[in-house]
Formats: C-alpha cells, structure tokens, sequence
C-alpha cells in the first residue's frame, strides 16, 4: 500500500462561530494532501477556511434510522438550517436530545451527496435562553446581520411522510449513508485509539469488510486530510 508517513504533529482546528446560513452560503474544498502536509475539507468562508465550528440554535427536526445505527437532527439558528449527523455507536450521545431543545454543538464541517453537515464532536443542551441571546449579539458584533441563505441542493434533504405512522423520514438513508458509515466508523474508532494507531487490518474488522475495501476507504480519506499514517501500516485520525 502506499505510504503517507506524516511526521509534523497534529493540531485541532480552531471551532469557528458562525451563522449557520454563512456557512451554507460558503464554499466547500474537500481536503488534500501535499507531500507531508494534510489540508482538511473546509468551508472557505470570509478569508476563513472553516474545518471546525460552534454552533447554538434549535432542533426542529430529529430523525433515527429504525436499525439505530443512523441518527440525525436539523439545527435552525434563525439564519438557515443544516444537519447534524452521527452514525453507528456515536449515536448514543445524542439519543436524549428532542425537537424544540437548545443545543451547542461543536463538530467537524462534512459534506455528502452535496449536503453540508456537521459531524459533531460536542453536543450539549442548553437551558439558559440568555445563551442563545448572548451568541447572537456576539455574532452580530462580529458578523453583523446574517447573509441570506442561498437555495442549494447541497443544503436541502428530502423527507417522505411515513403514512402509517406519521414519523418523518429521510430517503434513501440505506443507499445514501452506507459509505459515509464506513468512512465514520473508521474516523471514530481511530479517535479512541489515539495513542500508536490502527493497522489497516484492525480496521477492517471494525468495519467488518475485507482490506481491499477498507484501504480503498482510508486512501480516500487519508487524500481528504481526514486521517494519516503516523507510521508504516498504522492511522490516526486529525
């Protein structure tokens, strides 16, 4: 396989604040990589390049996957909406979040099928309404007023009316995440084992797929910036 040896220590993005409809309106670049040097996929917004962000509004919608392996809720700061997204075991943090809760929400800047999502890394309720007040009076000190939300695919979901029982659905989850559940799986099993790295047979049995399948997975995400070689044969996540 071929190598990505990475010697440079790595460092976390900063989690930018923002209005979620400048985020929406700002142009996402998947990550690359340039010799030993890892760029990670970004929203270039304001002469920013945002990996990371903050972000406090409201749930308006929840949606899980009837195997429990897919969660999602959509955020609404009153500037735009966009999707928090977690898969496989790190939907257990987010089961006791509800429409109509306030959430903080730190995580990474993702983007699917041309959907901008948030893979998130924090998530924390919110009961003090003062909150949510106070960053929106930082935002505008800093931002000013939010920008218009721009009509975009990659921003929009489709959801179909499940008749039977009245729940909202998303289409077609099976179809449409099951590669991005692999490439989850892979990133979170590798942020619990931070310390030496995973080989890349370890790995295949996390996802339980054959190597080929996974090195094709983790060549893609070592070219995106998502993860690297810290040594021959072992990955880290970013």
């Amino acid at each position: 396989m071929e190598s990505f040896q990475q010697n440079k220590p790595m460092q976390r993005q900063v989690a930018f604040k923002t209005w979620i409809s400048n985020l929406n309106n700002g142009n996402f670049v998947k990550g690359s990589k340039t010799g030993d040097s890892f760029i990670p996929s970004c929203v270039e917004l304001n002469n920013k390049k945002i990996s990371r962000v903050n972000i406090l509004a409201t749930i308006v919608d929840v949606f899980k996957s009837e195997d429990g392996n897919y969660f999602s809720f959509t955020l609404d700061d009153g500037s735009g909406t966009i999707r928090i997204k977690a898969f496989n075991e790190d939907t257990n943090s987010l089961l006791n979040f509800n429409k109509g809760d306030r959430v903080l929400v730190v995580g990474r800047v993702r983007e699917y099928q041309e959907e901008l999502y948030i893979s998130p890394e924090i998530t924390k309720k919110i009961t003090d309404p003062n909150m949510e007040l106070i960053r929106k009076a930082e935002l505008l000190n800093i931002l000013g007023k939010p920008e218009a939300e721009e009509q975009s695919s990659r921003t929009q979901f489709v959801q179909a009316q499940n008749q039977n029982n009245g729940s909202t659905k998303e289409a077609p989850i099976a179809q449409d995440s099951s590669h991005e559940e692999l490439r989850q799986k892979i990133i979170t099993h590798l942020m619990a084992n931070d310390e030496s790295g995973v080989e890349l047979s370890a790995l295949s049995g996390i996802i339980n797929k054959d190597d080929t399948t996974t090195e094709t997975v983790v060549k893609e995400l070592l070219t995106e910036g998502e993860i690297y070689e810290n040594k021959p044969g072992h990955y880290k996540a970013i």
